[in-house]
């Protein structure tokens, strides 16, 4: 089973880039957006989850040991497979999916492509109980006292990203962008203001 990689990112597709190892093996890696946007024509270290299902076996990377763990615990829960738990952290950041997950928020959870009300319900239960018992490394000191304003007011990258693979023209998307990081703070503020203004452009 593999669990660690360390290559050149050789090319990038929508949702899994090709690295590149020393010993010149390629490895096709999915990641979450945040690293397809970073990682071209870079030298990259991830943690691996090894999926294997049947005659099919699949890698999902990460750039720390804490975002595979919360990964693995995203796809314990029924109806959350690999893809759907790439999709959750592609869309929030590890710290604010635990703050989610503490504070029981189903509408920011509700938020990500493919996660419906059900789900996300299914998932603060879940989620909240491994988290009890699994604190997530790197992440379990002061985790449940992480606020919004904690994070970093520009989320211009992880917003293109996000909201592109919504189905949203990146065009559109770079439009209304200025007022968005302009009005609204926190990623989830600035997700949900941009959702606002893309649909009413629709």
């Amino acid at each position: 089973m593999i669990a660690y990689l360390e290559g050149t990112v050789l090319l990038s597709h929508a949702d899994y880039l090709v690295m590149k190892t020393t010993g010149g093996v390629g490895y096709q890696v999915y990641v979450p957006q945040v690293l397809l946007i970073q990682a071209s024509e870079k030298v990259l270290s991830l943690h691996i989850h090894t999926h294997i299902r049947e005659n099919d076996i699949t890698l999902y990377g990460f750039s720390s040991l804490g975002e595979k763990q919360l990964f693995e615990m995203l796809i314990k829960t029924s109806g959350v497979g690999p893809k759907l738990g790439m999709a959750v952290l592609s869309v929030l950041r590890p710290q604010q999916l635990i703050q989610a997950i503490q504070s029981q928020n189903v509408g920011l959870l509700n938020s990500v492509p493919g996660i419906g009300k059900k789900t996300a319900a299914k998932l603060c239960l879940d989620m909240n109980d491994h988290l009890k018992k699994a604190p997530v490394v790197g992440l379990d000191i002061g985790a449940s006292t992480i606020t919004q304003q904690s994070l970093p007011a520009s989320h211009a990258e992880e917003l293109v990203s996000a909201l592109t693979n919504m189905g949203f023209s990146e065009r559109d998307v770079l439009s209304i962008l200025g007022q968005v990081q302009a009005e609204a703070q926190s990623f989830e503020e600035q997700f949900k203001k941009a959702l606002a203004l893309l649909t009413s452009i629709r």
